[in-house]
């Protein structure tokens, strides 16, 4: 009895003096203040969907095995939009480019990389680059579309047995797109077999955009922030934000643009064995000058994973039938998402 009393005794306060609002209201969620974000993997259902994909032969791979929605946009809207913040601009972008470095496998005396490659995604199409490519007319990379039905297969050749067999799937215009690098030498039995290299070094390029306009509610003081975060392995520039405080129309915009040739900028190099997450965010912040109401970000996420490889698979390489031989692999995967 006591008990219900108590609740009663609640529910009437916050009803007549909404002090249960107002407790509510006060809570202050801080602005931004560090660069620094943790990654976030990928969900469960499309994970599955990756490796048993994987797991089919070479001629199964096909769109219909990407189930469950998997190219479906990956977007989380709020439950209810905060109608006290009239946003007139909230525009959000991200883009993240992996270079990966290779190495003889347990080889700890050189660190010298044998190849770099860059992989580029983009909606209808992969970017591969090379930093030791074999043939100039190869040396600015390889822009492949992704097939519309089965997986296609790409032979780069780079020298120093630097070469690899890119595994393209048809993940044309989904939100996960993924390939996959074997590392592999061309033997004198016509079949590609394993260069045994490693992934000893990554390092990324990136671009972002965050541009955000609102009216302050009420003529109150009101704050956005505009920012450009990343995981640890990520550069970003130093001015990394913007900010504006105003009783009108606070606005903040933030931008980087990554490079035309990813392998022909500079970058420092993060000596790492795989698996690898890392990630960029383009964020926007709006509320008053001290207390964050509401957010949007887009995040761009790569991740790097080991494959083996287990059975030999009968590829096409353009007009040719190849032996693809047991042996060590590399699934890189990238990841877009919006958060309202």
């Amino acid at each position: 009895m006591k008990i219900f009393s108590a609740i009663c005794s609640l529910l009437t306060l916050c009803v007549i003096g909404s002090s249960c609002y107002a407790q509510h209201e006060q809570a202050v969620t801080p602005f931004t203040q560090a660069s620094l974000i943790e990654t976030e993997p990928l969900d469960s259902a499309r994970a599955k969907t990756i490796s048993e994909f994987l797991q089919r032969p070479a001629k199964h791979q096909n769109r219909e095995a990407l189930t469950g929605g998997f190219c479906k946009p990956i977007v989380t809207k709020p439950t209810s939009a905060p109608d006290h913040l009239k946003l007139a601009l909230a525009l959000v972008e991200s883009d993240i480019v992996p270079v990966l470095s290779l190495s003889k496998e347990g080889n700890t005396s050189d660190t010298t990389a044998l190849v770099s490659y860059s992989v580029e995604f983009d909606r209808d199409h992969v970017t591969l680059r090379s930093s030791n490519a074999r043939y100039d007319s190869q040396a600015n990379g390889l822009r492949i579309a992704y097939p519309h039905e089965t997986s296609s297969h790409v032979w780069f050749e780079s020298k120093g047995n630097g070469s690899t067999l890119f595994i393209i799937p048809p993940v044309r215009e989904c939100s996960v797109q993924f390939i996959v690098a074997c590392p592999r030498t061309y033997s004198d039995t016509r079949a590609l077999e394993d260069s045994k290299l490693a992934v000893t070094g990554l390092r990324y390029l990136i671009s972002a955009k965050a541009e955000g306009l609102f009216q302050a509610p009420g003529g109150e003081e009101s704050k956005v922030l505009a920012g450009v975060l990343g995981t640890s392995r990520v550069q970003l520039p130093s001015s990394w934000f913007s900010e504006n405080v105003s009783r009108e129309t606070p606005s903040a915009s933030v931008k980087v643009e990554k490079p035309i040739n990813p392998l022909a900028s500079s970058g420092a190099l993060s000596p790492v064995r795989i698996p690898a997450r890392d990630a960029v965010e383009a964020r926007l912040e709006f509320g008053t000058s001290s207390s964050v109401k509401r957010i949007i970000r887009s995040r761009s996420t790569v991740d790097v994973l080991p494959f083996l490889l287990e059975t030999p698979q009968q590829i096409r390489v353009e007009r040719t039938e190849l032996p693809l031989n047991p042996g060590s692999c590399i699934v890189i995967s990238r990841r877009q998402e919006t958060h309202y």
